[in-house]
């Protein structure tokens, strides 16, 4: 089972993830490390270790090596990426908590 630890401010509109990334202050400890992908190639935490696929090289295939980190990489982000779209299924972050009782006022 994974748990959500953090979650940034919503975003309407088309707003690219790396742009909010960029303005978010990510509450990550020293020594940790971050699972990213490729659409955040520029994206770096102070004391915190980027784990990122190896991109192919234009003409060329990838070693062995890169190719089976890259594999290990990929079976982490699909755990991650399954519980992000159970939070959009969901509409977890998209609705508006009906449950509160609006506060009376006094006349």
């Amino acid at each position: 089972m994974l748990t959500i630890l953090f979650l940034s401010a919503t975003y309407g509109g088309r707003v690219h993830d790396k742009r909010i990334a960029d303005v978010t202050p990510y509450p990550l400890p020293a020594g940790s490390r971050l699972l990213q992908d490729l659409g955040f190639l520029a994206f770096t935490l102070p004391q915190v270790e980027i784990l990122m696929p190896t991109k192919k090289p234009c003409g060329q295939e990838l070693t062995w090596e890169q190719h089976v980190a890259n594999q290990a990489l990929h079976c982490r982000r699909l755990r991650i990426e399954h519980v992000n779209s159970s939070v959009k299924r969901c509409r977890i972050v998209k609705d508006r908590i009906r449950l509160w009782k609006q506060a009376q006022t006094q006349h």
